[in-house]
């Protein structure tokens, strides 16, 4: 019996896999290994066309290669990496040509670009649309008016708007599809909130940063005895300052939730910290909830002279409702740095989070066993850490006890020095941070993140800022030997022209980079003239006191790239499960 392998699996099971690669990947890489597989990639019709992160040369091919009619979903974005990305794709496509098109995520978008857009798609049957705007109080009604229609014509399952309800102005006349699943807003008053849970009546996943409890006049409004026949399972709040009183009435319409989660700013003074009150009223109005996560931040600092007894905190989430009918635990910081108090579920639901070392805090939870820190920790992905934080001796004992790193999950890095030199050795950050799974890093101590990047494998961004004291940074030569051919995405700080000039000539596998400097005026069309004749298909945006570029990366480079992407892509499909 032969033993089956990539090449030899029906076209059917390769559709599947193509699922997981990237467009780039699939494009420039998959599909050169063998005529076989260059016939199965141009019949595909399920392209996921995701063009952030993406170098300009790649953008530039797709574009050249791709068919609009085999285009399943579209992520485009202005981000600093990708600088007008939008305006860019415009000038080569319609959205009129993108007839299959199911989901389109924008980010950072600009006016024109969304009239335009929402223009030419109302013939597509969108399931889900994302749009990150870059300032919705500049749109014009137009545009409202013209998004909002095509937001209830669509049969929507998925809508995602850093907007406020009351921003789309004509939602009175144009509600919510029913068809509604998820949905992500900025903020909403109490009376739109209502006005969502009974229009959108198949909604399961709600998230809101800020509900605004009080009229115009500061009068709160008015509960509703009307229990909503709403499907929603999930809610989530933050980061916002809410009280307990505003809280409970707005929850107490969704007795149907299994899933909530608040990330909130709150005082000492106010019952959302009590865990007895939450008890009763779980118990009364949200029967069903089985997964309640929250992070607290208490705005109120705390006198340095007076005597912090944490553990008054967590006691009320001590009882057998908390413990073992729900299982649900609970743990509490004092920041003595800060004088500050944070009380939070575990697993930690705060996907940003400040680590303080013990030095800098006195912690308790109601959790008894300290082996599942893993677990604690996995929804926590960008950290922030200072390195000048001395470790004591009951930090290393604790932290060289661990098998594992404390957090295993974290794919963004910054890390602050307030000294000349970090007190945190190396060995002790790696017994805090497992490095490998790092993909960003911010840091502004050079040679200590040069050991960290020989200890890293997955990192593409790196972000080095500094000072301004105008003084050089960093020589060159040592830049070159520190940053590995992996970074793809550098913001860096600089002083002079030749610095920016020496960079972009010197790291030339980056895709994008973005300089800072309080000078930056001063050489800003020298650059600009600089980067027109070195890298004439390169686009750029100023900011203050920063440009943007994103750059025409070399073909060697390209090519480089995608033999690597490759590996990783192979090495990914061995080891996926197909179900």
């Amino acid at each position: 019996m032969s033993i089956p392998s990539l090449d030899t699996l029906p076209v059917e099971l390769i559709y599947y896999l193509l699922e997981y690669l990237d467009i780039s990947t699939l494009l420039f890489s998959f599909r050169y290994v063998c005529k076989r597989f260059q016939t199965i990639v141009n019949s595909y019709d399920q392209y996921k066309l995701d063009m952030r992160l993406i170098s300009k040369i790649d953008f530039d091919h797709i574009c050249h290669v791709i068919s609009p009619k085999k285009i399943l979903s579209i992520i485009l974005t202005n981000d600093i990496d990708t600088p007008y990305q939008i305006r860019t794709f415009l000038s080569k496509f319609s959205f009129e040509q993108f007839s299959q098109i199911q989901s389109l995520d924008l980010i950072k978008i600009e006016e024109n670009n969304l009239f335009s857009i929402v223009n030419h798609i109302s013939q597509c049957s969108l399931k889900s649309l994302s749009i990150d705007c870059k300032s919705w109080d500049k749109i014009s009604y137009t545009t409202r008016v013209l998004l909002s229609s095509l937001i209830a014509k669509f049969k929507l399952e998925k809508l995602n708007l850093n907007i406020s309800y009351k921003g789309l102005d004509v939602f009175s006349w144009s509600p919510l599809p029913t068809t509604l699943k998820y949905l992500r807003l900025e903020s909403c008053t109490f009376q739109e909130y209502c006005i969502i849970l009974r229009h959108a009546i198949n909604l399961h996943k709600f998230i809101l940063t800020e509900c605004h409890m009080y009229d115009s006049n500061g009068t709160m409004y008015k509960p509703s005895d009307v229990i909503y026949q709403s499907k929603l399972k999930s809610l989530s709040f933050g980061a916002c300052y809410i009280r307990m009183k505003e809280l409970s009435i707005l929850i107490s319409c969704t007795p149907t939730l299994n899933h909530m989660k608040l990330i909130l700013w709150t005082d000492l003074s106010d019952p959302i910290l009590n865990g007895k009150q939450w008890e009763d009223f779980i118990l009364k109005k949200l029967p069903l909830l089985n997964e309640f996560e929250f992070f607290f931040n208490i705005l109120n600092y705390i006198n340095r002279h007076s005597l912090v007894n944490i553990h008054l905190y967590i006691q009320p989430f001590q009882t057998p409702f908390w413990l073992e009918k729900k299982h649900w635990y609970v743990a509490c910081d004092y920041i003595k740095t800060l004088y500050i108090i944070r009380l939070y579920s575990l697993p930690i639901c705060n996907s940003l989070l400040t680590y303080y070392t013990n030095s800098k805090k006195i912690s308790c939870s109601t959790l008894s066993t300290t082996n599942n820190h893993v677990q604690l920790t996995d929804q926590v992905h960008e950290l922030k850490f200072n390195l000048n934080e001395t470790m004591e001796v009951n930090d290393n004992i604790q932290t060289n006890q661990l098998k594992d790193p404390i957090f295993q999950k974290i794919t963004h890095l910054s890390l602050n020095v307030d000294g000349k030199h970090p007190y945190i050795s190396l060995q002790s950050l790696q017994t805090i941070i497992d490095l490998s799974s790092l993909v960003s890093q911010r840091s502004s101590l050079i040679d200590y993140i040069s050991s960290i990047l020989k200890k890293t494998s997955n990192i593409h961004s790196l972000k080095i800022i500094y000072n301004h004291t105008g003084e050089p940074f960093i020589n060159i030569e040592k830049l070159s030997s520190i940053i590995p051919r992996s970074i793809k995405h550098l913001q860096i700080s600089i002083t002079n022209l030749d610095e920016m000039k020496n960079i972009l000539e010197q790291l030339n596998q980056l895709s994008s980079v973005t300089f800072y400097s309080l000078n930056m005026s001063y050489y800003y069309e020298d650059i600009m003239k600089w980067i027109k004749v070195k890298q004439k298909n390169s686009i750029y945006r100023r900011g203050l006191r920063c440009i943007h570029i994103w750059l025409e990366i070399s073909m060697n480079n390209n090519n480089n790239n995608g033999k690597n992407s490759m590996k990783k892509v192979f090495h990914r499909i061995r080891h996926k499960q197909i179900s």
